[in-house]
């Protein structure tokens, strides 16, 4: 086992051999990017432990789910991207497909790194909640890296000098009032397994054009409606995969639950973060390892249709969730951890023995600190987002502990818009 970081392994010395490479990146992209070359060019310590372990080079490697070397030092990689695969996530492009398969999406307009076009553009598709800015940056954008809210000519500004030097296009397109969404298809050689939706925990940042990404949570239901329109439109997606770059394996569909429905804005042709929601409902059967499988093309058993009823069902009955965040405005070198109550819009420390509703956990990083927030399921509320809790849950987080995240505000679902609507409706009927 080849580990990227240093820390303590959880595993029978008996059974497996565990390096330790030292690439903390703190970042994926940047640790990924390091892996790759270590995977392409090995340093001679490594090479001398793999023939050690395969001395005739019979072993297959199982890699992250983001590498694109397709061998080892002579050993096949089972689980590698192809190039064609990965041509997919690119943010400027992918409308493209949303208008083969004649699929409702937001307007978008996209250009080169030119600050007078990006900025004539935001005017013109400002719907009134500013504009979205999405560069194409390297292969491993995620975590809304290159993704910024423009307000205003100076969030402009900001924006560009941040995406100016890692991207070469920008997409444009209207802020989406809602909750940002996603919806794992799984490619089978007979068909798509399509799964349930999943919360993308994205709090806004008060004042200021970043977003924050905060990890994901299964606890949250979309109207029907919707959930159906996300569920067709990732099985239409998954076939057009198959069809056309002979696609295997997991690949998530992102968009906004609005008002008008769900609108996609991305694709992410990988093995998602969110399928750790899958993972807890189903925690018997190894999903990675089926990901593995199904990439290097073996045959699992079972039907697309199959693996789609066993894994819907449960992760429907089973929520889970995996909320955190990287903080550097301190540097802990301890972990600590308290329970928290939530009442309403607000969170607090629970008292002695007082049921709650949460843990919330501060731990050392190597880029500083990482705040969890780990959902009691026997307490939260099935349908709602979790967005909120997480918002309320890391304001206490920069009262007590100092994590300096700063004020934040949570995204609304369609069923909060529609109420306040009608509350607004109500009161200028009165």
């Amino acid at each position: 086992m080849l580990d990227t970081d240093d820390h303590a392994p959880l595993h029978d010395s008996d059974i497996a051999r565990w390096v330790s490479l030292g690439i903390k990146g703190g970042f994926v992209a940047i640790e990924q990017r390091r892996l790759g070359k270590l995977l392409s060019k090995p340093a001679p310590e490594v090479r001398a432990i793999l023939r050690d372990f395969d001395p005739d080079s019979e072993a297959v490697v199982i890699s992250t789910p983001y590498n694109e070397i397709p061998s080892f030092q002579g050993r096949p990689v089972l689980n590698h991207r192809r190039a064609d695969w990965v041509e997919l996530e690119n943010k400027t492009t992918i409308d493209a497909l949303w208008d083969e398969l004649s699929a409702p999406r937001a307007p978008a307009m996209v250009f080169d790194l030119d600050f007078e076009h990006l900025w004539a553009a935001s005017e013109l598709l400002d719907r009134g909640a500013g504009v979205v800015w999405s560069g194409d940056g390297p292969a491993i954008n995620g975590g809304a890296n290159f993704v910024r809210r423009v307000r205003s000519p100076e969030e402009a500004r900001d924006a560009f000098a941040v995406l100016e030097p890692k991207c070469e296009q920008v997409r444009v397109m209207p802020f989406l009032e809602g909750i940002p969404v996603s919806v794992h298809g799984v490619v089978f050689p007979d068909g798509t397994a399509v799964l349930r939706p999943i919360e993308m925990v994205v709090p806004r940042r008060q004042n200021s054009a970043r977003f924050l990404y905060a990890g994901c949570a299964s606890y949250y239901d979309p109207p029907v409606w919707i959930r159906d329109e996300m569920r067709n439109l990732a099985r239409r997606v998954g076939e057009r995969l198959r069809e056309t770059v002979d696609y295997r394996g997991t690949f998530t569909l992102d968009g906004i639950a609005t008002e008008d429905g769900f609108l996609p804005t991305e694709i992410n042709t990988r093995y998602g973060g969110a399928m750790v929601c899958f993972e807890d409902a189903q925690p018997q059967l190894p999903l990675a390892l089926v990901q593995v499988a199904l990439v290097a093309g073996w045959d699992l058993g079972i039907t697309s249709m199959e693996f789609e009823d066993l894994l819907l069902q449960s992760a429907d009955h089973v929520r889970a969730g995996s909320v955190g965040a990287n903080v550097r405005a301190i540097q802990p070198t301890e972990q600590v951890e308290r329970r928290v109550v939530f009442n309403g819009w607000n969170c607090r420390f629970a008292h002695g023995d007082e049921p709650s509703h949460a843990t919330l956990r501060l731990s050392p990083s190597p880029i500083g600190g990482r705040l969890e927030l780990d959902l009691h399921r026997e307490t939260v509320e099935i349908g709602r987002p979790v967005v909120s809790l997480t918002v309320a849950a890391f304001a206490l987080a920069d009262q007590e502990w100092g994590t300096g995240l700063g004020p934040l505000e949570p995204a609304l679902a369609v069923e909060d818009m529609q109420s306040e609507e009608s509350m607004q409706s109500e009161a200028v009927i009165a």
